[in-house]
């Protein structure tokens, strides 16, 4: 597939998941309200239905982005690499502590125990558990990662498409910050500042995670702990995001200088050279 057809294609991809995410969270947000009183279980729902449009424009357009493959094979693919089990146990760490600190400093701000700011009731496990399964985690990253960020790899390495990639996922929320935060005003803006910085930097250690070990499996599960565990916070997501957008940030950027001389950014750096070099040559033959 040339250049041109693919940045087409992606450019297509994005256009058209922010386009159906919002058409669904309408539609499907005035039925839930009008028709079924937007009670919390059927917002839920709403919630689990609209995660997945990554997913349902990804594979409406599957034949135009991987033409002669299947869908089977694709997914095959995307989860046949051995699972770095020492890398996903050091970045569900990593996400333990940047939970239990985020919520060990707004309990201590706002002068409250530490255990009163979670709820580890069995219903709230069992129902965080099952609808953070089929949200998200599972409806988002074929289309994020499986997809877009493979494709944005091909031509800006993996740094900077991992960055590209969490901007558009970021963003993608937007809908989300004006229909279910319930903040306006100034506190909107500063929700969507603290919201941007925490999900792109999850996002870029999700891209950088998947590129040391090509199984679609680590974004999902990075994606699902983030989820789950903020299903267990009582507070304010203010707060909480807040906090997150700190230490993830953190996180980001330690992530970024412990893989900067590695061999997943060599390599996407050689990969760039080489574009570049075939695009000079290209350019001489043209004029010859």
């Amino acid at each position: 597939m040339d250049i041109a057809k693919s940045k087409n294609h992606i450019i297509q991809y994005v256009i058209y998941t922010y386009g159906l995410f919002i058409l669904l969270l309408l539609a499907l947000g005035a039925i839930a309200t009008i028709l079924l009183h937007g009670t919390p279980f059927v917002m839920k729902w709403l919630t689990a239905i609209t995660a997945w449009t990554p997913t349902y424009v990804f594979l409406l357009m599957f034949k135009k982005l991987y033409p002669g493959k299947t869908v089977k094979s694709f997914y095959k693919n995307a989860f046949k690499e051995k699972v770095n089990v020492r890398l996903l146990a050091t970045i569900f760490i990593i996400q333990i502590i940047i939970f239990a600190s985020s919520v060990f400093i707004v309990s201590a701000r706002n002068n409250v125990s530490f255990i009163s700011m979670l709820d580890f009731s069995f219903y709230t496990l069992m129902s965080a558990l099952f609808f953070t399964l089929i949200q998200g985690a599972t409806g988002e990253e074929s289309g994020w990662r499986g997809y877009l960020l493979p494709a944005i790899n091909k031509k800006y390495g993996i740094a900077r498409s991992s960055l590209i990639v969490s901007i558009i996922w970021s963003f993608w929320h937007t809908p989300i910050w004006f229909l279910e935060t319930g903040y306006s005003g100034a506190v909107l803006f500063r929700y969507i500042i603290v919201f941007v910085i925490c999900i792109t930097s999850l996002g870029f250690v999700m891209g950088v995670c998947y590129q040391r070990c090509k199984n679609l499996f680590v974004p999902i599960f990075i994606h699902f702990t983030f989820n789950f565990l903020g299903e267990m916070f009582k507070g304010s997501r203010m707060d909480l995001v807040t906090w997150y957008a700190v230490f993830y940030f953190v996180t980001a950027t330690g992530f970024f200088l412990w893989n900067k001389n590695s061999y997943v950014f060599l390599k996407t750096r050689q990969m760039d050279d080489k574009n570049i070099n075939l695009q000079y040559k290209k350019i001489n033959i043209n004029i010859i």
